[in-house]
């Protein structure tokens, strides 16, 4: 029997020509209990003082804390979707068959790519912050390989697609039997 086919998609700069983080971090500064902590944080991360892993699980921990925060990633998410790259998207989608699952794979919080992911009906593969939020499991770099070939063994799964706009994910896309980079928009 023939093996299930991945296609394995970035989000941020890939399917969508902005970074969504970046875009969580300004609708989340509307809570004004925690603007100044976030414009600590920002101010922080823009210095480089912290790595991108400490930035997203501190603002992850405070949001979290909001009221109706479950809906208001819901909306978040439905307004990713129509910023949704459409050009890749129909690429994606021409490389999909009925034995292909299409993963968005991403370095952003699961906290509104389950919800992105789930409108375009493909699984996901993303950073995660423990329920005890003292362990942000950041998907970047190698931790992506690791995940990939948990979930998605390499003996039961085909590496069929990849599309990523980051070298951190050059030795990702090689496992891949095809593979482009994104660069504004465009596969290169």
């Amino acid at each position: 029997m023939d093996k299930i086919k991945i296609n394995l998609i970035d989000l941020d700069g890939t399917l969508l020509q902005y970074n969504s983080l970046t875009k969580y971090t300004i609708l989340s500064m509307r809570h004004w209990r925690y603007l100044i902590q976030l414009l600590y944080f920002s101010l922080l991360r823009i210095l480089r003082i912290i790595p991108r892993d400490k930035f997203q699980k501190n603002i992850l921990i405070r949001m979290r804390k909001t009221k109706n925060y479950e809906d208001e990633m819901k909306k978040f998410s439905y307004s990713l979707y129509h910023d949704i790259n459409k050009s890749i998207l129909n690429f994606v989608l021409r490389y999909t068959d009925e034995r292909t699952i299409n993963i968005l794979c991403t370095a952003s919080p699961e906290d509104y790519v389950k919800y992105l992911a789930e409108m375009l009906g493909w699984s996901y593969l993303c950073s995660t912050l423990k329920n005890d939020n003292r362990v942000l499991y950041h998907l970047y770099g190698e931790n992506k390989i690791t995940s990939l070939r948990q979930r998605y063994p390499p003996q039961h799964y085909t590496y069929h697609l990849a599309i990523s706009d980051s070298k951190s994910d050059s030795k990702l896309l090689k496992l891949f039997q095809k593979s482009y980079y994104a660069k504004h928009g465009i596969l290169i």
